[in-house]
């Protein structure tokens, strides 16, 4: 497990969540009392923000909805500015378990490593529960993750992550879409460690997902140009740094 005194921040991005903040963020302080807590609204429309005034958790505010990448990066940015040592993102939407979060804690320390995914497909390598456009795209990710880094993530869109202060900086650097596959091939093709440890979600119950029926044209398309961008990208950081 991480080292007692290592600082450790959560971070939960949130956008139009009015129907699950209160559960998320009362799960997370129910299993994780001891951690600080950190949500970032995204320009929400909704209900989101008073809710979470009401529950007197630490939020910073982005004036319009500024993406999910962008929501991310500010709690890199927080994390860094506030000398974290470890950034765990979980998303706002109820899927995620906060219980499950001290075993990935657990094996991230034993790991060294420095992002570890949590992960619905590490164990089982099947995507046969999901809907079939977000199945084949899973896959496809999964697939051009390993091509442009030679190592397979199989959950490259999970949003439960554990990262080390080392990646910090480096993710502040390059603008992320999504903050999933693209960010795994950019911190792998920089050298960093990323592993995966398996998960269990709940479905969604509330709210919308990200994910629409067009967007299962569009995102393919989109999430493979950014894989290829975040491969140059960290190919161009490297000669910088040897230079």
């Amino acid at each position: 497990m991480s080292q007692d005194n290592e600082r450790i921040l959560i971070a939960i991005p949130a956008h139009n969540e009015e129907s699950t903040i209160r559960q998320v963020v009362e799960g997370v302080r129910r299993a994780l009392p001891e951690q600080d807590l950190l949500v970032v609204n995204d320009g929400s429309l909704d209900e989101t923000g008073s809710i979470l005034r009401t529950l007197g958790v630490y939020t910073t505010t982005h004036l319009c909805n500024l993406g999910y990448g962008r929501a991310i990066q500010t709690a890199i940015k927080y994390a860094l500015r506030n000398r974290y040592d470890v950034l765990i993102t979980l998303d706002a939407d109820g899927q995620h378990q906060p219980e499950q979060i001290q075993s990935m804690l657990k094996r991230f320390g034993e790991r060294k490593a420095d992002c570890l995914v949590g992960s619905r497909y590490v164990e089982s390598h099947n995507y046969g529960a999901a809907p079939l456009g977000r199945r084949l795209g899973m896959r496809v990710f999964s697939l051009l993750t390993q091509i442009a880094t030679r190592k397979r993530i199989y959950d490259t869109t999970s949003g439960l992550k554990i990262m080390r202060r080392s990646v910090f900086e480096p993710l502040t650097q390059w603008h992320f879409v999504d903050f999933h596959a693209e960010a795994i091939v950019y911190l792998l093709r920089l050298g960093f460690e990323i592993g995966e440890h398996p998960i269990t979600v709940s479905e969604r119950t509330a709210g919308q997902s990200m994910y629409s029926a067009i967007s299962h044209i569009i995102y393919p398309l989109k999430t493979a140009l950014m894989i290829f961008l975040g491969a140059i990208q960290a190919d161009l950081t490297r000669r910088k740094r040897r230079q």
